[in-house]
């Protein structure tokens, strides 16, 4: 539906929509990659923390067919 909105102009024009200007992009793009960022940063201190932690299945409890 969003999708719509943005493509049909008539539409376009009863939302309002404009353009987003070059510093809009920067924050929205900014914005976008911040979680990835804190995520990963999160990620190295558990490590330092705690040490390297690595998941994995053990054969018990993988069913194979």
């Amino acid at each position: 539906m969003q999708i719509i909105v943005v493509l049909i102009p008539q539409l376009a024009n009863v939302f309002s929509l404009v353009p987003l200007n070059k510093i809009q992009w920067i924050y929205t793009i900014g914005i976008s990659i911040l979680p990835l960022v804190i995520i990963e940063l999160q990620k190295r201190l558990n490590e330092i923390k705690f040490g390297k932690v690595i998941y994995k299945k053990y054969e018990k409890d993988v069913k194979f067919n």
